[in-house]
């Protein structure tokens, strides 16, 4: 009986333990929330590992240094990095200077009133970023992004030494937005990096960078570019506070911070613009916008966005005026191809058959000839076969992907047309829908486009014409209601501001263009003298 009592009380300590763990969580919880918020160095070098190792945990990838200062009988002191984030080589020369220290007069006295560490940050380190903090929260973030800190034995201080170093893809050509004339260089994962493209080629006094840090385990920098003086300042403002409110654990890429700060996040057109190329960028900051870049990710977001640009292509501005107006008129039209053409081959073969010319109703009727399928079916089976393939192609390697996707669509077309699966004219239709899809230069675009094609064809599958139209125009109101960051979506139709018309369906000359568009509301309209005209005066 002693031993099944003793049993009880070993069940029910374990049961009181589990019942704990939630409580004791909790308590390590509140203790590195104390010491992250108020916690500073102490005097005792000990104490300061200590208590570093207490927030840090022990991890391998983390070094601690111990160096003993070459002064009077020695000062204990430890340079702390994580090693894969830290130039090696720097540490290394800061090690060496730190071991030709001149002597001091009174080391006591320097200790006290930090001398010491002056004296280190002024003259014997030579790194370009030197600091001196207290807070460890600080301390841990500069650490966390590569700086490496030296504390010394009597000091309640640390050094932060500038020693960033990680390996980065270097500046390639963009993949996405490739062209045949301009820039061939894209942005990269590395923040300074993309900065420096931008700098390249604003070279003014005016263009600013502001970070902030979003992210509470991530700490992911965030920054604002814009050129003062043209930007409007509410604009600047307004972007500060949107991205000021977000609180979040991590940001791991552009599109986590573009869901936060859009206007309609349930919308399923995107309405702010992102892209790889500086160029476009710079274009986009001259206008009188103001791009976010995200540590880490090789793209920027540009506010604010006009559904239009979404139709446009950076090469536009980079080939004959009479050429980018006739390819921008094409896309526009592709645009309504591949979002219409299939909802609307449904409703005029399903339910108004007088309204198609005798000569092609003849070729469709033979052509559905002992397929068993309505030709909504048909359209939504051949839809989502070729969604899977051309899903299927991007998740493949890139040198099997591309021929998979080609393959597989011819294959299974004449596949699908020999089983009496689908028609021709059904795998033509879905396969011009497709083709023209491929037109809008955005791929987040091209896949709003997608998708808003199935509601369309769902519709007119059941109403018809008239479901096709009614459809359509309530797609144009949410766009026509749509605005980001305050400013409209559809401009310049809607409303309608003349001035803007220069470049929107077509793209008038540079030399034309004498005023930023009207719309964003930059500070400074003037982008050129008016009237500017090419040829000999």
């Amino acid at each position: 009986m002693k031993i099944i009592r003793n049993k009880d009380k070993k069940n029910e300590s374990k049961k009181e333990d589990e019942n704990r763990k939630p409580e004791r969580e909790e308590e390590n919880k509140d203790k590195h929330k104390e010491l992250t918020k108020s916690a500073s160095l102490d005097k005792s070098l000990e104490k300061n590992i200590a208590a570093f190792r207490q927030y840090v945990g022990s991890s391998q990838d983390i070094v601690i240094r111990k160096i003993k200062l070459p002064i009077s009988n020695g000062i204990d002191s430890a340079l702390i990095y994580i090693e894969e984030l830290a130039d090696k080589d720097t540490i290394n020369n800061v090690i060496k200077a730190l071991k030709y220290i001149t002597l001091l007069n009174d080391t006591q006295k320097a200790l006290k009133q930090k001398t010491l560490l002056n004296k280190i940050s002024e003259e014997i380190i030579t790194n370009t970023e030197v600091e001196q903090l207290e807070s460890w929260t600080e301390i841990i973030d500069k650490l966390m992004s590569g700086d490496t800190f030296l504390i010394v034995n009597g000091i309640k201080c640390a050094v932060i030494i500038g020693t960033r170093k990680w390996t980065d893809r270097g500046v390639q050509q963009s993949e996405n937005e490739q062209v045949i004339r301009g820039p061939r260089d894209s942005f990269n994962e590395t923040l300074s990096t993309n900065i420096m493209l931008l700098r390249r080629r604003i070279k003014s006094q005016k263009l600013r960078f502001e970070t902030m840090v979003i992210g509470s385990l991530t700490k992911t920098d965030i920054t604002i570019v814009y050129i003062e003086g043209i930007v409007n300042n509410k604009l600047v403002e307004e972007v500060r506070k949107r991205l000021g409110r977000i609180e979040t654990d991590m940001v791991l890429e552009s599109n986590m911070i573009e869901e936060f700060i859009e206007d309609n996040s349930y919308s399923p057109i995107p309405q702010i613009t992102y892209t790889e190329r500086p160029d476009v960028v710079s274009s986009k900051l001259v206008e009188g916008r103001v791009a976010i870049l995200v540590d880490g990710v090789p793209n920027a977001l540009v506010v604010p966005a006009t559904f239009w640009e979404f139709l446009y292509s950076v090469e536009d501005y980079y080939q004959r005026v009479y050429t980018s107006m006739v390819v921008r008129l094409l896309r526009i039209i592709s645009l309504f191809v591949a979002l219409g053409l299939p909802a609307f081959y449904v409703a005029i073969t399903t339910f108004h058959h007088e309204q198609i010319p005798v000569a092609l109703l003849d070729i469709i009727i033979s052509g559905r000839h002992n397929i068993p399928f309505p030709m909504a079916i048909e359209v939504f089976v051949m839809e989502f076969i070729l969604e899977v393939i051309r899903e299927a192609g991007v998740r493949l390697p890139r040198n099997v992907g591309q021929a998979i996707s080609i393959v597989g669509a011819l294959v299974l077309g004449q596949a699908a047309i020999q089983a009496r699966i689908a028609s021709p004219a059904t795998v033509t239709v879905v396969a011009i829908a497709a083709i023209a899809n491929f037109t809008i230069p955005v791929f987040n675009a091209a896949l709003s486009i997608r998708v808003t094609r199935f509601f369309l064809l769902i519709v007119s599958s059941i109403l018809g014409i008239f479901g096709f139209l009614t459809a359509f125009f309530i797609f144009l109101i949410h766009l026509c209601s749509l605005r980001s960051f305050g400013s409209p979506y559809m401009a310049p139709f809607a409303p309608l501001i003349p001035a803007d018309l220069k470049d929107s369906l077509i793209r008038t000359p540079i030399w034309a263009m004498s005023f930023r568009p009207k719309s964003i509301g930059a500070k400074d309209r003037v982008r050129q003298k008016k009237g500017m005209k090419p040829g000999p005066e």
